[in-house]
């Protein structure tokens, strides 16, 4: 098997760790295995694999008498998660621990196209797309792995939240989007990543404003 081939519990993970974040599956929601056994046509075997790595992500939590649910990430848990990743950018723009990846620019104008695009009658399926293919282009400049994997279970941990109150408030979270994406192609195409990063943990926690907006 190659690197770039993903094996049945990567797929797996992944596909479900999509529904997490599109809300498909909620707080709470109880991933049973037997269920996602028949839905993907495997064993019970690598089901528990894939709940093992959710729970060991913090995406979902093991509860005696229920099973395997996901876990419900609290409003201030998110904030908290927005801002250490802000504090992960600062480092990387400090020491300058940063990649050069040689399709950036072919990358770009899809993205740009996209965020362009956002409406505030897009589905949240939209505002999941960018927003992950945000995050992955931002992870395919950091160049230290222990960082880049630090900020990748924050990703996934706050990005619920962010996708559900995008729905809520498609308005702001276009506004967002747009504003941060403007913010950001004037770094990546002088390729200036530290000045990027520099940017990114500014505009990451304007986010929080999607969160304040669930209390108002």
């Amino acid at each position: 098997m190659t690197s770039t081939q993903k094996s049945s519990v990567d797929i797996i993970y992944e596909a479900i760790r999509e529904r997490i974040c599109l809300g498909v599956y909620e707080s709470g929601a109880v991933l049973y295995e037997g269920e996602l056994g028949k839905e993907f046509e495997v064993s019970r075997t690598p089901i528990r694999q894939v709940l093992q790595r959710l729970a060991y992500e913090k995406l979902a939590v093991v509860k005696v008498g229920v099973g395997t649910t996901v876990q419900d990430q609290p409003l201030e848990t998110q904030r908290q998660g927005l801002q250490i990743r802000s504090g992960i950018y600062r480092i990387i723009d400090d020491l300058g621990i940063t990649a050069t990846p040689q399709d950036i620019e072919a990358s770009i104008a899809p993205l740009y196209y996209r965020v362009s695009r956002l409406s505030a009658d897009a589905e949240r399926e939209k505002f999941w797309s960018v927003l992950r293919d945000v995050h992955l282009l931002t992870a395919g400049l950091i160049a230290d792995d222990v960082l880049k994997r630090t900020d990748d279970m924050l990703f996934y941990r706050t990005v619920p939240g962010l996708v559900h109150q995008s729905a809520r408030f498609p308005d702001l979270a276009t506004k967002l989007i747009r504003t941060e994406f403007e913010k950001l192609i004037g770094p990546i195409e002088k390729g200036d990543f530290q000045a990027y990063f520099c940017l990114r943990a500014e505009t990451l926690l304007s986010f929080c404003a999607l969160l304040d907006a669930a209390e108002s």
